[in-house]
């Protein structure tokens, strides 16, 4: 395309050889020819200090269209130590070196990724908080969409480690100590029930004694009774002429009995029979409950 400095330039230059023409032929007067050609000659001097401008202009957009239609394709670049170790506290920071820009991701195996950005130095620099034993992991930058990959060695600082197996002794300690507290509990409690069983079973034991003794002494109360109401009513021995019938006695014994069962028996080791004649000759006397 023909630049504005050009078309004036060469504007100039036409109406000046028209102008210079029509004041040879007198068609113009003289006053209007100056003015036409001071005109023309200004037009062709601006014209010609433009022109090398747009040339110039010309000859620089073209490198730039070039330049913008070319695909640009970066190498990717990555360096970083192959070994990092953790500070006392358990963190740990790798730095390293990548293409400006670039995306920076540590990957684990059992970790959460941490990633960030290469600053305009190609600086990065990524954190990562308790690390709990020793592994490696993937370092990887991608730029461009093209990755590269390293894989780090990530070790335990003796102060952490001991850190750890401090830690992990105090959670055993207190798990030990939890669990005795759990057993000893369920002793006292265990314990506590069997105190209260046998207490149970004491009294039930007691409440069943005494409820069976009530009801022996029940039992005896109404056999007695019932030997009375017999005694009562059954009629009353003639001893007159009976010096031959036989009655019951006691070796150490003060008395005689008529019947077998008499309740002044009770007591008695053992009795024996005889005559009642022999009875009385022993200065034995009727049972007080016969007479």
């Amino acid at each position: 395309m023909t630049g504005f400095g050009t078309i004036l330039f060469l504007v100039g230059i036409g109406v000046l050889i028209y102008g210079l023409i029509s004041f040879r032929k007198k068609k113009w007067p003289r006053r209007k020819t100056q003015i036409v050609i001071i005109s023309s000659i200004l037009a062709i001097f601006i014209g010609s200090a433009i022109v090398p401008s747009e040339k110039e202009e010309a000859s620089t957009e073209k490198p730039k269209q070039e330049e913008k239609s070319k695909k640009v394709t970066v190498e990717p670049l990555l360096k970083a130590e192959k070994t990092f170790k953790t500070t006392d506290d358990g963190a740990i920071v790798v730095e390293g070196e990548t293409n400006p820009g670039a995306e920076v991701t540590l990957d684990f195996v059992d970790n959460p990724d941490a990633t960030t950005t290469a600053d305009e130095d190609g600086k990065f620099s990524l954190s990562v908080n308790e690390l709990d034993r020793d592994q490696d992991a993937v370092l990887s930058i991608t730029i461009d969409g093209e990755t590269k990959e390293q894989t780090l060695s990530l070790e335990m600082s003796p102060g952490y480690t001991k850190k750890l197996a401090d830690k992990a002794e105090a959670e055993r300690v207190a798990a030990e100590k939890a669990e005795a507290e759990r057993v000893e509990r369920e002793r006292v409690v265990a314990e506590e029930k069997r105190i209260a069983d046998e207490k149970a079973a004491t009294e039930k034991r007691a409440a069943d004694a005494k409820v069976a003794a009530e009801k022996a002494a029940a039992e005896k109360k109404a056999a007695e009774a019932k030997r009375a109401e017999a005694k009562r009513s059954a009629p009353k021995p003639d001893t007159s002429n009976k010096q031959g019938e036989m009655v019951y006695i006691t070796a150490t014994g003060k008395k005689y009995h008529y019947d077998q069962n008499c309740r002044g028996l009770n007591n008695s080791n053992g009795e024996t029979a005889v005559t009642i004649a022999e009875a009385k000759s022993r200065n034995l006397s009727l049972c007080k409950f016969e007479q």
